[in-house]
């Protein structure tokens, strides 16, 4: 390994230490400070400082932003880095759907086994299964972002959480799942840049999004949903932050770098889905690879 690098490893592992180490920080202030005592979180202070109308607007565009996005994606449209409305080559055939449907399943169970956990009753709750919704987006892309809102709005239902407040979490789930997906180039959690992708995208702004889409969708609704503006943004949207935040920081790292492989080699990881260059099958034979993508589960375009 070259001194330039050593140095992007070392630089990696220490800007990921440095968010786990701030959310286990932020775990410590609230369990030290008390869940009732919201007002004094460290995470709840930005809030607070700016106040609601500022968080409503920057959370309006957010909103905006995310809603279309969602129903361009699952309509087969997407925005190419040059800025084009170009087709996102889903197939939606068996594979796609499957998948779909078993992150819907893996997620909403894993939610709605912590169900009992309540920290705003009626509206969220602890959620140490949050560290999967990376992980659907950024391995199966869009069927896996899908199949994330669809099993959060599925822990809403089985765990007695489901309202009309539901909706907005369906696409703030998906967010959270597709910020990775579109925006790191490197899903491996092998190299310094997936790393530092991830980080960006995965665990910060990821958790970030959510908190904002979402809690902006409950203070447009507040006559209709009735949960006090002041509590969205004082202690609703830095809870949510946190309780991404926390387990994507830590948990959704290592269960990345454990399930790319087998995903990868089985043919599931989304960019050989859509017929990108297979580049890391090196223990195949160019027959084995032919047979391989012949099924259906691979792309033959590289060999």
């Amino acid at each position: 390994m070259s001194g330039k690098g050593a140095g992007l490893w070392t630089l990696s592992i220490v800007i990921g230490l440095l968010f786990a180490a701030f959310f286990i920080y932020v775990a410590y202030d609230i369990v030290s400070k008390g869940l009732s005592n919201w007002q004094q979180w460290i995470i709840s202070r930005p809030f607070i400082a700016l106040g609601r109308d500022f968080w409503f607007v920057v959370a309006g565009i957010l909103w905006v932003i995310g809603t279309i996005i969602f129903f361009m994606e699952v309509s087969g449209d997407t925005i190419d880095r040059s800025f084009r409305i170009v087709k996102n080559n889903v197939k939606w055939d068996a594979v796609d759907v499957t998948v779909t449907a078993l992150s819907a399943a893996i997620y909403g169970g894993s939610l709605a086994a912590t169900g009992g956990i309540p920290i705003i009753p009626g509206f969220t709750w602890l959620r140490p299964g949050n560290a999967l919704a990376p992980l659907f987006g950024m391995l199966f892309g869009v069927p896996g972002a899908l199949g994330t809102a669809i099993g959060n709005f599925i822990a809403d239902a089985l765990t007695g959480y489901l309202s009309i407040g539901s909706i907005g979490g369906f696409i703030g789930n998906f967010m959270i799942a597709y910020l990775p997906y579109k925006f790191m180039k490197d899903h491996s959690f092998r190299s310094p840049r997936s790393i530092i992708e991830y980080y960006i995208w995965g665990a910060v702004i990821g958790s970030i999004y959510v908190a904002l889409y979402i809690s902006w969708w409950l203070d447009a609704l507040e006559p209709v949903i009735g949960l006090p503006r002041p509590l969205i943004w004082g202690r609703f949207a830095p809870w949510v932050i946190f309780n991404d935040a926390i387990v994507t920081s830590t948990i959704t790292p290592i269960l990345g770098y454990l399930l790319y492989p087998p995903i990868k080699m089985r043919g599931l990881y989304w960019k050989d889905r859509v017929g990108l260059p297979i580049t890391h099958f090196p223990h195949l034979t160019p027959s084995s690879r032919w047979c391989f993508c012949s099924t259906g589960l691979g792309e033959a375009s590289s060999l």
